[in-house]
């Protein structure tokens, strides 16, 4: 409940925004217009894990709603990982340790965020939660089940596999136990990677697909800080993201109890390992190889493995200053939230990707409402050249999906083919095939179009 209860508050204000959360709620949408069986890249799921999108259609079939069904599976999702969270904590650390984890849980902004958005990190990081849980009961095969899951829902939770792979032969003394537990946790990569090979040509093009936007990303990023300023940014991102989400005092409760745990505690240094390797191998990526940018979001499986160790910590601590922190990190989620529930300034929009809300800016909130107020006829949305505006333009237009178009949409002359929109949503310096007339008009395929709505976009509307 304690968990839930900020879910709930945040549930009914907060937009299915963040995450890529419009994204997979189309690409589910398209997989129920015509069900089967994503075993490649092009087959529906493009960079996203299928599982994911299974229950994002399948939470659509149970209540046919664009902008909400995936939110409810998140949010169950989201509330459910108390569970194996609390498990795990009170049988390693006991009850009062447990339940100092679970609060710092409860208040972790982003997760709030991701428990209201149709995005995959929280039933990932369930998955991921209970596959750990069960490891550590040595319910090796039950975990490595689980972890096939949490390999079908994001693809960076496939470091997982040779990590738990090498704690359990550790843990047995034995190559066979790593061999059978690494085969049994890689049923699903194996699948995919054969599918890939058939279906594509390259059994790895997901990853390098996924390897390749970072890599273009990278730089991008380091001309806007600077290269080494970039790197040093790359270096301390993992702890950073823990004293921004988690608060400094559960960050650095946290490492104390992962440095007691590797004095004290033997039988869970595997669980150290998993973290600090995890850690250490995507800051390799970044800082040396420039190969990959870290996003808050990626850090979310290690600061959520974290909170058990900052329970450990706190729960040794004195009652004032335990609490305290779980007051503070209350405090700082709801100051977070309410500062980035309206991102009209610089920093608010930066830090509304750790927030607890999740809400359109003011600048394109004044276009959807006006096309809200605008119904009826084929909408169709330039893609944005310098971001993704395009993409919720469209999704809270208030157009049912077969009203809107994307010129984004990689099969998008096919999927127009010869109707002819009312709208036009023009970006400037967009793709959209579009010839200017006059300051208010413009052509688009033989048809005459006049400037209705002007604002961060312009939308005009068919007038011949």
């Amino acid at each position: 409940m304690a968990v839930l209860a900020p879910r709930l508050v945040a549930f009914f204000v907060n937009e299915n925004l963040a995450g890529d959360a419009i994204a997979r709620t189309w690409l589910a949408h398209r997989w129920l217009e015509a069900p089967h069986l994503m075993t490649t890249f092009s087959d529906g799921s493009k960079q996203f894990g299928p599982l994911h999108l299974y229950l994002l259609a399948l939470a659509e079939f149970l209540w046919p709603s664009l902008l909400h069904a995936g939110r409810v599976l998140s949010l169950l999702a989201g509330a459910l990982t108390a569970w194996p969270l609390y498990a795990f904590t009170a049988r390693r650390f006991g009850a009062s340790a447990a339940t100092f984890a679970v609060l710092g849980f409860a208040f972790w902004g982003l997760h709030i965020q991701c428990s209201t958005t149709s995005a995959s990190e929280a039933l990932n990081l369930l998955l991921v939660m209970g596959a750990v849980a069960l490891f550590d009961l040595e319910r090796w095969v039950a975990a490595a089940l689980l972890l096939n899951l949490a390999c079908a829902t994001r693809f960076d939770s496939w470091l997982l596999v040779p990590l738990l792979a090498a704690a359990e032969g550790f843990r047995r003394q034995s190559v066979l136990a790593a061999v059978r537990f690494g085969a049994l946790a890689s049923l699903f990569a194996i699948a995919w990677l054969v599918g890939n090979q058939l279906g594509e040509g390259d059994a790895m093009f997901p990853l390098r697909y996924i390897d390749q936007f970072h890599r273009a990303w990278w730089p991008s990023e380091a001309s806007v800080w600077g290269e080494w300023t970039y790197r040093l940014v790359c270096l301390f991102f993992w702890p950073g993201a823990a004293v921004l989400m988690l608060t400094p005092l559960f960050a650095i409760a946290g490492v104390s109890g992962l440095r007691k745990a590797w004095v004290e505690r033997a039988g869970l240094r595997w669980l150290v390992l998993l973290i600090l390797l995890s850690i250490g191998l995507y800051t390799f990526r970044s800082v040396v190889m420039a190969s990959f940018a870290p996003l808050a979001r990626f850090t979310m499986k290690e600061l959520l493995l974290l909170l058990p160790f900052a329970g450990w910590a706190l729960a040794a601590m004195r009652p004032r200053v335990a609490w305290g922190a779980v007051a503070f990190a209350a405090v700082w989620c709801v100051a977070l939230a309410a500062y980035c529930f309206t991102p009209d300034s610089r920093w608010s929009f930066t830090l509304r990707s750790v927030a607890a809300t999740s809400r359109l800016e003011p600048a394109l909130r004044v276009t959807t409402e006006w096309l809200q107020q605008h119904p009826g006829g084929l909408l169709v949305v330039d893609e944005d050249p310098r971001s993704f505006d395009d993409l919720p333009l469209s999704y809270f237009s208030g157009r049912p999906f077969d009203e809107q178009l994307r010129r984004r949409y990689e099969r998008y002359d096919e999927a127009l083919g010869t109707a002819i929109p009312r709208w036009l949503v023009l970006f400037d310096g967009g793709r959209l095939e579009v010839t200017p007339l006059d300051a208010e008009h413009v052509a688009y395929r033989g048809h005459r179009f006049e400037l209705r709505h002007s604002a961060r976009v312009r939308v005009f509307e068919r007038v011949e």
